[in-house]
């Protein structure tokens, strides 16, 4: 009798202390630890998991908001063929303009045509008498052969007076493959050349293109030859540095 209320109260013992803990090996202490491990670690992977998603999101956000910035940036900047050029054509409005006074400041009795504007009235529409710089300077008439684009032949362009490399002269038809920037089609440029034969002067005006080796005389470099420019090649059909013509 004894024996059997001495195992009742062992057994009531052992369930008051959690007898689920005292089975067997493998549902043990280090069974309850595993368990108990395995929620923390279930914890750590939650929060791992959370970090994961906000470094992830940030990180994509970030790195499209970069790419949208450097994407207009670049469109903004550089136009169709790069950056804009110093000098460029968006129309022919140059053209109207009042044409300037000559600069002849040679006196009478000097070399040259003329001497003064007056000596040029029956040299054409706003004759003027301008410098010359070639080899010697002398005074020479000037005028306006034509009042914009649409006053030169299909393929040439009227180069404004006070225009680059115009050296003085007035109003004249020039070769090219454009007149104005939108010939050269979406953010492209129309640029004046200059001519590298002879004694310098415009060439035409011709499109910047994606092959350019350059878009400015800053882009080249000064040879043991001399200077260089940056100017459009017919043979190569793109703008490049070459050799600037100097007369002697």
């Amino acid at each position: 009798m004894r024996r059997l209320v001495w195992a009742a109260i062992a057994v009531a013992a052992l369930g008051a202390c959690g007898g689920t803990t005292l089975t067997d090996g493998n549902g043990g202490p280090d069974g309850g630890s595993s368990s108990s491990s395995g929620g923390s670690s279930s914890g750590s992977s939650s929060s791992g998991s959370g970090s994961g998603s906000s470094s992830g999101s940030s990180g994509g956000a970030s790195s499209g908001s970069s790419g949208s910035s450097s994407g207009g940036s670049s469109g903004s900047s550089s136009g169709g063929t790069g950056r804009v050029p110093v000098d460029h054509r968006p129309d022919d409005s140059q053209c109207q303009q009042p044409a300037p006074a000559g600069d002849c400041q040679i006196m009478s009795g000097g070399p040259g045509e003329c001497h003064a504007d007056a000596d040029c009235a029956d040299a054409g529409v706003n004759g003027r008498c301008i410098e010359s710089m070639g080899g010697a300077i002398y005074c020479r008439c000037t005028s306006d052969a034509c009042a914009g684009d649409s006053s030169c032949p299909t393929g040439q362009t009227c180069a404004c007076h006070g225009s680059p490399y115009t050296g003085g002269d007035g109003n004249a038809c020039v070769p090219g493959n454009c007149r104005v920037d939108a010939d050269c089609g979406p953010g492209g440029y129309c640029s004046p050349s200059y001519q590298v034969q002879g004694c310098g002067g415009l060439a035409g005006y011709y499109c910047h293109t994606p092959t350019d080796t350059c878009v400015d005389d800053s882009d080249c470099a000064t040879s043991t030859s001399g200077p260089q420019v940056c100017a459009y090649s017919t043979t190569a059909g793109h703008w490049k540095c070459q050799q600037q013509s100097l007369c002697p």
